[in-house]
């Protein structure tokens, strides 16, 4: 391999290292949104059959926004691997469970930015668990106070049934949290 080959190889892999760090900064604050969901039928482990149409509860259980700061590289790597995380525990109801959320922002600077998480399908009755992390690509990339308002909205499909017996949006979530300056 020759000189000029070896430098632009070097530069180019230079580039891409230095280039979180040049989007981001060598830090960024971020706000990592938890929340914890409640489904549960009365008729518990039961199966379904076609003359059954089952009811279900469905409750926001908690909402959590802790800020904290994250390096440049590890925000620019979860844009490969994910921001968002789902968990589900205590599921013994079978049904297809599809939940969409929300997100309006609102920045210090009074700019809206509204944009909709699909945590994808998940399955059953039991606590559902979506943890996603806001940060500079969902517009928090100064300091001050941020609003954030959250609408849940959730379909569900027991087995045996093709469309939705339930399609609920729930009450609409505020919360308010600050980003500090460095």
């Amino acid at each position: 391999m020759n000189k000029k080959a070896a430098a632009v190889i070097v530069i180019i892999i230079g580039a891409i290292a230095l280039a979180p760090v040049a989007m981001y900064g060598v830090e960024v604050q971020v706000a990592d949104v938890s929340m914890t969901l409640g489904i549960s039928s009365i008729l518990g482990s039961l199966r379904f059959n076609p003359a059954q149409v089952p009811s279900f509860d469905i409750g926001l259980q908690q909402v959590q926004i802790d800020v904290s700061s994250q390096s440049s590289y590890e925000y620019a790597l979860s844009r490969i691997t994910g921001r968002t995380e789902t968990s589900e525990s205590n599921s013994n109801t079978p049904a297809d469970v599809q939940i969409t959320i929300e997100f309006t922002l609102t920045t210090p600077s009074n700019q809206t930015i509204v944009f909709t998480l699909n945590p994808g399908q998940m399955q059953g009755t039991g606590e559902k668990q979506v943890r996603t992390i806001l940060g500079p690509d969902e517009g928090i990339s100064v300091t001050g106070e941020f609003h954030l308002t959250i609408v849940i909205s959730i379909q569900i499909t027991p087995p045996t049934f093709d469309n939705p017996v339930v399609d609920l949006e729930l009450n609409p979530v505020n919360r308010t949290f600050s980003i500090p300056s460095n």
